[in-house]
């Protein structure tokens, strides 16, 4: 019986010591392997080790982006950082004891894994993308409209086009086949465009004031109003605002102290006269049938339109506005001569705002065309 038992022992110490040397080995050759059923981006890694996967993985990153036949190289150097550290959840390292670790190879699985997190680093990305689009973008030409020398003087506009820098970045990120991604460009159509400006045609508004030259500091003062809205474009729908356009009435802006009304009584403030301007541009809106949105008349009767028909502005408190409800672009047309301010609108002609016949003014009508200083 003891030698049964002797023996018992022996057998039990030997199947210990071998299966001690089959952990050892079975470790040797399955710790350093990926899970059985792990599919990434499409590619089956099961069995494969760290380099394997890391190479692949790698060369499913897209390395560059390209428009027409431009091609710009992507770097991906914090990408590359991502995917060594999800390898690092692929193949954990060691416990430093063999056994523990076999053990928990065995029961490691492809769903312990998260790929949530790898792909594409979107900062890295993101900064590359903004660089590149600053050569792939090109601004759009607005075509132009002005008048001058008696006549509309047009240019053509052209379309420009940027990056989408969100959409390529998403794009890139969810490419794991291709190495170029093409980038995504958006069109920025011309605003206005040569179509828009080619339906300037008619004159709706044309009125003429006068003003005593001698008074130098308010005739500068009526001229640079003048120059600040001479060609002005008003899209169609949207709201012309005389304080918003001519802005602040400074000295650094060339405005000199002149005459004002202020509650029933005459002061010098920069800018005085420029009413002259507000006033005369009404008269033209006023001719064009267009929506008045706000108007004001002097405390004071005024010498330059008749009693109730003039416009006062004081920036900050007082304003003109009107809105172009026609069908198209309005164009302004200010322009002074040695005592005369005469404002223009040109636009598309309709039942609502028919062409102007004859221009008009006060106290007297304005100069004929062909006269028109240029």
């Amino acid at each position: 019986m003891k030698k049964t038992g002797f023996l018992l022992i022996a057998l039990l110490l030997q199947l210990c010591v071998t299966l001690v040397i089959g952990t050892v080995v079975s470790y040797g050759s399955t710790n350093d392997r990926a899970p059985s059923g792990l599919i990434v981006w499409g590619l089956d890694f099961s069995g494969l080790n760290r380099d394997q996967v890391a190479a692949q993985l790698k060369e499913r990153i897209p390395n560059s982006v390209t428009y027409e036949d431009q091609v710009f190289p992507l770097k991906a150097e914090q990408t590359h950082k991502v995917i060594e550290q999800w390898l690092d959840q692929v193949f954990p390292r060691s416990t430093g004891s063999k056994i523990a670790d076999h053990l928990s190879n065995l029961v490691r699985s492809k769903n312990d894994i998260s790929t949530d997190q790898l792909g594409m680093d979107r900062d890295e990305t993101i900064d590359q993308l903004k660089a590149i689009s600053g050569i792939i973008n090109q601004p759009m030409l607005q075509a132009t409209i002005a008048y001058k020398h008696g006549r509309l003087e047009k240019t053509q506009g052209k379309s420009g086009h940027e990056m989408d820098v969100e959409a390529t970045w998403v794009k890139i990120s969810q490419e794991h086949e291709y190495k170029q991604v093409e980038a995504v460009i958006r069109e920025i159509p011309a605003q206005p465009s040569t179509a828009d400006l080619a339906k300037i045609n008619d004159i709706l508004g044309d009125y003429t004031t006068y003003f005593n030259s001698q008074n130098v500091p308010r005739t500068q003062n009526v001229r640079i109003a003048a120059e600040a809205i001479n060609d002005h474009l008003i899209p169609p729908g949207k709201v012309f605002s005389f304080n918003g356009v001519v802005g602040e009435r400074t000295e650094a802006a060339g405005y000199l102290p002149a005459v004002v009304f202020v509650d029933n009584s005459m002061i010098k403030e920069n800018g005085g006269g420029i009413c002259q301007d507000s006033s005369t541009l009404f008269q033209a809106v006023r001719q064009a049938n267009l929506a008045i949105e706000e108007k004001h008349t002097h405390s004071l009767p005024i010498s330059y339109v008749l009693k109730g028909q003039d416009a006062t502005v004081f920036y900050g408190l007082l304003d003109f506005r009107f809105r172009n409800d026609t069908q198209g672009y309005l164009l302004i047309s200010a322009r002074t001569g040695e005592n005369w301010l005469r404002i223009r609108l040109f636009g598309l002609a309709d039942d609502r705002h028919p062409t102007l016949k004859n221009p008009e003014g006060y106290p007297t009508s304005p100069v004929d065309w062909h006269l028109d200083p240029k």
